[in-house]
């Protein structure tokens, strides 16, 4: 019977760790769009301190030396807050991270390509963040770049996924053999989904999410007038794109959700996939008509991502499904 350094009882540690990063990353990526939401995203003007100081400034002491260093910049207490824990979080995450990786590349029984990229790509991913985050503050909150935190913290917190799939889920029910010929409609639906989100980053690093305010139309027009030259300023024109991205997505995502459901082996990963659509929508819906209010918008966003990591599992599942599993991977 072949052994795999997935399965080594030396190696189960890394199970836990990769759970508690994975976590700690989705947490981060919602302390992050909360601090967006609240508009807190400057609340700090330098990196990685806040005013000079390694909290958010609270004592008179440090309330004169923030005024005195930065006259230009008013003090907000609850916002310097709420912007220093997103940092804090996200540096706990990155030690995370780092130990992680490490645990895997040195690993005795890690020896293989599938390995070198898991802790390869967290480093770089990481490495990434770290300069996006401060690039963000640095240039402004410029709305390429705030996309590009967003993008790449999702980019980290799949990989996270992906690292704790590949740990850990390897029972006969996940890899249970059936036929399927998935794999490919799924990657269309991974893709359409990662468009889909960072059309909806676009739109909130463009505070675009209030620029339509009605439903089915938008300010009274079905189809308002679209400036595709100005895909960067037209607020209209980029809540439109992100709604007409929801109608492809959620119909594509429905038919492969039928799809699936006539597969014993997907058919729970079909009924949560179909759930999360309904709820989706629904709370894109009420954002409009509830004028965005943050915990809605909160729970949109939080959605968004789980439907993607469902994607993931299903990817996976339908790869061991399809015998291609991890054997290639161990050369």
């Amino acid at each position: 019977m072949t052994h795999y350094w997935f399965i080594s009882t030396k190696y189960r540690s890394s199970v836990k760790l990769a759970l508690a990063t994975f976590l700690l990353a989705f947490t981060v990526i919602l302390l992050g769009a909360y601090t967006r939401l609240t508009d807190a995203g400057l609340s700090c003007p330098d990196w990685p301190h806040c005013y000079g100081y390694l909290t958010a400034p609270h004592t008179p002491t440090q309330l004169e030396g923030a005024i005195s260093k930065y006259p230009m910049v008013p003090v907000n207490i609850k916002k310097a807050w709420t912007e220093m824990t997103h940092r804090y979080f996200a540096g706990a995450e990155g030690i995370l991270i780092l130990i992680l990786s490490l645990s895997i590349l040195f690993s005795q029984k890690a020896k293989n390509s599938k390995s070198i990229i898991i802790s390869v790509g967290l480093i770089l991913l990481l490495c990434t963040q770290v300069l996006l985050g401060k690039l963000t503050v640095t240039e402004n909150l410029k709305p390429i770049i705030v996309l590009g935190h967003l993008m790449n913290g999702l980019s980290i917190l799949c990989l996270l996924w992906w690292a704790y799939l590949d740990l850990h889920v390897r029972d006969d029910f996940f890899i249970k053999r059936a036929s399927t010929r998935a794999l490919p409609w799924l990657w269309l639906g991974f893709i359409l989904v990662i468009a889909q989100i960072t059309l909806g980053g676009w739109v909130s690093t463009h505070y675009a999410g209030l620029a339509c305010i009605d439903l089915p139309y938008c300010n009274g027009q079905l189809m308002p007038a679209m400036q595709w030259h100005n895909l960067n300023g037209d607020l209209i024109t980029i809540h439109m794109l992100h709604r007409i991205g929801a109608i492809v997505t959620a119909t594509y995502l429905g038919i492969l959700t039928l799809c699936l459901w006539n597969n014993t082996a997907f058919r729970s990963i079909a009924t949560l996939l179909l759930a999360l659509i309904a709820l989706q929508l629904t709370l894109g819906i009420l954002n409009i008509i509830w004028l965005r209010p943050v915990w809605i918008a909160m729970i949109h966003h939080a959605v968004a991502i789980i439907i993607l990591l469902t994607l993931i599992t299903s990817l996976v599942k339908a790869s061991f499904i399809t015998g291609k599993r991890y054997d290639s991977w161990t050369s």
